[in-house]
């Protein structure tokens, strides 16, 4: 009786011991994660026509299961999801005729949503904040012209902090563009004339 009293008594004031410790100072946030500005890989397979499968982890930071739309090609336009359970991860869409109207609004209404510019040999267009339901996304818009259209893509990125995502959203239009001209059989040529 007398060990196991004992025992008891050392483990009560071990107990008071660790209740008495004070506890730890509350971690401070640390920095914002530096982007990094990696490669985006061409290659097969490919989702939502424009998306390179291996790709999507890296550029979104996330690493669980998702649903990706169906593959029917329209002749005229066609948008396109890869989305988990609680929002889109990448939304492409693209318009083979698009007039400059589309162009014109998008670059006005993202004017003040921190719009950058896309390199002028991939069309008119540029990259800005983008927001759905809540979630904030990166979106690139370029006009551009393949044989005789003046045609459309875009593509929009769930937010990943730790990516530069202007980086990743150029490359991934410099896909868009290639993958285009090979399913309408036409040869992307910068922006469309100024009328």
């Amino acid at each position: 009786m007398s060990k196991l009293a004992g025992w008891l008594c050392a483990a009560a004031a071990a107990m008071m011991i660790i209740g008495c410790t004070p506890d730890k100072p509350a971690a401070t946030p640390g920095p914002d994660p530096v982007p990094v500005r990696g490669s985006v890989a061409d290659r097969p397979p490919y989702l939502c026509y424009f998306i390179p499968q291996a790709a999507v982890a890296d550029l979104t930071g996330y690493t669980g299961p998702y649903d990706v739309g169906d593959d029917k090609r329209d002749p005229d336009g066609y948008s396109c999801v890869i989305s988990n359970n609680d929002q889109g991860i990448f939304i492409t869409r693209y318009d083979v005729s698009a007039p400059p109207s589309v162009i014109e609004n998008f670059l006005k209404l993202e004017k003040e949503s921190n719009l950058v510019k896309l390199p002028e040999q991939l069309g008119k267009g540029g990259i800005s904040d983008f927001e759905i339901r809540l979630y904030p996304y990166r979106r690139a818009t370029a006009w551009f012209r393949c044989g005789s259209n003046n045609s459309l893509v875009a593509i929009t990125v769930k937010r990943n902090p730790s990516r530069d995502q202007d980086h990743d959203l150029v490359q991934l239009i410099q896909i868009a563009e290639r993958r285009f001209a090979e399913m309408f059989k036409c040869q992307p040529s910068g922006p469309p004339p100024s009328k």
